[in-house]
């Protein structure tokens, strides 16, 4: 672009009849810097690149001219008009000339053109994803607001100044810039700039994993919008409630809030937005097993995007279109779909959009039954979650990795992939707000203000005529074959009758066959599974642990056992009743199913206590998996029916190995005494085998005997 600044001096400039003329080309310049339309919203290419041009070249002269009719005025108008013009016409010196407009409206201190600049810049920063060139910006304009006393734009300023920390992650500093601009907005009465604040303060609370606030702030804000009328804001709270529900897979909020999104765009919504929320419903419906609903909404946000323009919004509708293309079984174009999606978000640097197509892959991999293939877009999403720290991401990349590795026979490499997405699950939920989503009634009351709001075939041929060519008789010799053909013909019926009557015969006897295998397997399963838990009987389990035993003895391998029972369950039974004590047993043996490989028993021992061997697990990892177990329990028994507060969980832990021998009653009273001493030390707790604490008396105790009775039968 050339030089912006005007000349030296232009000779004539103060003659009355070039007054004159400065004057109308200054009021013509807004009406000159309009691109012609080609189409909805589209300049026409044309004319705007002649324009441009003649812009460029021209621009010194008219800034020259401007200042001579409008003075200071008439150069910020000229500035502004051709800033907004090449923003219209798209042209890649937009930044430049809106730049120029935000330093000549600086200069002659016309803060609305000012800030009006800056806020353009910044937003197109922010679409770039160049978050250091917004807090650049939105630091710049904060300076002019607190310079010239304007706290409204104090408050945009540390508005944007919050979101950009939040895409990077800096939760801390976001939270604060927030609340900042929430509280100069209240006391300046800006109510729906207090309801924006508080629904972008909820995603970073709902990034935090604090969703019982989340969801009153979204709420909240959504009133406030409502009651002002603004029917975008509207839907975009709408949307952020949906992605909110649908993490906390309350589903039926979560499509409520999706549907009222779209309502509220109108009958001629703009295809961005309308793209978004598009895309969401589609993962709506895919939690909700509607793959038919889930791939049109995919396919409706495709060409919504396509009609937009640009690469991030069909890099979107690839993430929707391919995981509705799987759940429906068109694997292989489901796989192609999202590999698309992933060449075009990685062209336009949206590195979050990319991990979660590379999710979406590694997941559609693994459910294909291709472990292997799985790993490294797995790893890919991983090493973005990593960086950006992206909790909800890497735990739920981690439990992809954990199955893909399990599907792999890397027993390692699972369970360190397991620890991977407890940890992040334990950051991303604080022991603090365990069950809090559930059991704070105020919370409650939002989502149901939430629920109470109002919502807006071809003809056939007829029959072919005869052949006249058809003979009318035959030759006398057919006749001399047709003794020989018949006499054929009733051999072969009389074959294909036997061969009939041989096949049915054998399909009945393979149905006998089978009828009498499945009633020996069901009479095996009443006699080695509990049939309320569907774990292993006390008698099975020892069958299949002393097998494992003797299998890791020859291989040199490690053998932990897990004894645990729960903590206050007869409490729960006495003041729930026993439907409620077989439901706590339920979830405990669902959890520990959850946490555990194919190739691990899970046994119950009798009441509430259970049993459980790994193969391959040494004592750390053992009381890992342990953690892991107890942590679930304890979160999830909340929001059981009924909820269950105080249930938990007492683990003993204890391995078989070289030096330990594995004898299976040995380590039965092993594990069993650190079960007693995590009992003893206050339950709710995992303790370790330790020899120096193990107490002589527990061999002899009633559990010792009844496993000594189950290792003998």
């Amino acid at each position: 672009m050339p030089p912006l600044e005007g000349p030296d001096q232009l000779a004539c400039a103060r003659c009355p009849p070039c007054r004159a003329a400065a004057l109308l080309l200054a009021l013509a310049l807004p009406a000159l810097a309009q691109p012609t339309p080609s189409g909805p919203g589209q300049p026409d290419p044309a004319a705007a690149e002649i324009l441009l041009a003649w812009q460029a070249n021209a621009s010194p002269w008219l800034s020259t001219l401007a200042t001579a009719a409008g003075g200071e005025h008439g150069r910020v108008r000229l500035a502004v008009s051709q800033a907004r013009f090449t923003r219209a016409a798209r042209s890649p010196d937009a930044a430049a000339w809106i730049r120029r407009a935000a330093d000549v409206s600086g200069q002659a201190a016309f803060r609305r053109d000012r800030f009006q600049a800056l806020s353009a810049l910044s937003d197109d920063a922010y679409r770039r994803g160049d978050t250091a060139a917004v807090i650049a910006l939105e630091r710049e304009a904060l300076a002019d607001a607190l310079r010239w006393g304007d706290r409204r734009e104090e408050a945009s300023s540390y508005y944007g100044l919050g979101l950009a920390a939040q895409a990077q992650g800096q939760l801390d500093d976001a939270e604060s810039q927030i609340r900042e601009a929430i509280t100069l907005w209240r006391e300046i009465g800006a109510t729906r700039q207090v309801a924006l604040g508080e629904r972008a303060l909820a995603r970073i609370l709902e990034t935090r994993g604090l969703y019982a606030d989340a969801v009153e702030l979204q709420v909240s804000a959504l009133e406030k919008l409502r009651a002002a009328g603004h029917a975008m804001d509207q839907s975009e709270s709408h949307y952020s409630l949906a992605k909110l529900f649908q993490n906390l897979e309350d589903h039926e909020a979560a499509l409520q809030a999706s549907n009222q999104a779209i309502a509220l765009m109108g009958d001629a919504p703009p295809d961005f937005p309308l793209g978004l929320n598009l895309v969401l419903r589609a993962q709506i419906h895919l939690a909700l097993e509607q793959t038919d609903a889930s791939l049109a909404d995919a396919r409706a946000a495709q060409a919504a995007f396509t009609r937009n323009g640009g690469e991030l919004g069909p890099a979107l509708a690839s993430l929707a279109l391919g995981q509705a293309l799987v759940a429906r079984g068109e694997a292989e174009q489901g796989l192609s779909t999202l590999r698309d999606g992933l060449l075009r978000a990685t062209a336009i640097n949206e590195r979050v959009l990319a991990s979660d197509l590379n999710l979406a892959l590694g997941r559609a991999l693994v459910g294909m039954g291709r472990p292997a293939q799985a790993i490294e877009p797995l790893a890919a999403a991983h090493a973005v979650g990593e960086e950006l720290k992206l909790d909800r991401l890497l735990q739920d990349v981690s439990l992809e990795q954990e199955k893909a590795w399990t599907a792999l026979g890397r027993s390692d490499e699972a369970l360190s992939a397991s620890k991977r997405a407890f940890e992040s699950r334990a950051r991303l939920t604080s022991f603090g707000q365990l069950g809090q989503l559930a059991a704070d009634s105020g919370t409650r009351r939002a989502r149901e203000r939430f629920m109470a709001m109002e919502t807006t075939a071809t003809p056939g041929k007829g029959p072919q005529d005869a052949n006249p060519d058809t003979a009318t008789g035959l030759p006398r010799w057919t006749w001399a074959l047709a003794i020989p053909v018949l006499l054929l013909a009733w051999g072969l019926l009389r074959l294909s009758r036997h061969v009939r009557h041989l096949r049915s015969e054998k399909q009945q006897m393979s149905a006998r066959q089978k009828a009498l295998e499945v009633e020996h397997l069901a009479l095996r399963e009443r006699v080695s599974v509990d049939p309320l838990t569907g774990a292993m009987t006390r008698q099975a389990f020892a069958a299949e642990l002393a097998t494992l035993l003797s299998h890791a003895e020859n291989h040199g391998r490690i053998v932990a056992l897990l004894v645990f029972d729960l903590d206050n369950f007869k409490a729960i039974n006495d003041r729930l009743g026993h439907l409620a004590g077989d439901e706590a047993l339920r979830l405990a043996t669902g959890i520990a199913r959850g946490k555990l490989r194919s190739v691990d028993l899970l046994g119950r021992f009798g009441g509430d206590e259970f049993l459980v061997a790994c193969e391959g697990m040494d004592q750390p990892a053992a009381e890992a998996l342990a953690e892991q177990l107890r942590f679930d329990l304890v979160w999830r028994a909340p929001d059981a029916q009924p909820p269950m507060d105080g249930l938990s969980l007492s683990v003993g832990v204890a391995v078989a190995d070289m030096g330990r021998g594995y004898d299976a009653g040995d380590l039965f009273h092993r594990a069993d005494s650190a079960l007693y001493r995590a009992k003893r030390a206050g339950r709710n707790r995992v303790v370790g085998d330790d020899p120096a604490h193990a107490e002589a008396g527990d061999g002899a105790s009633r559990r010792a005997r009844q496993w000594g009775d189950a290792l003998a039968e």
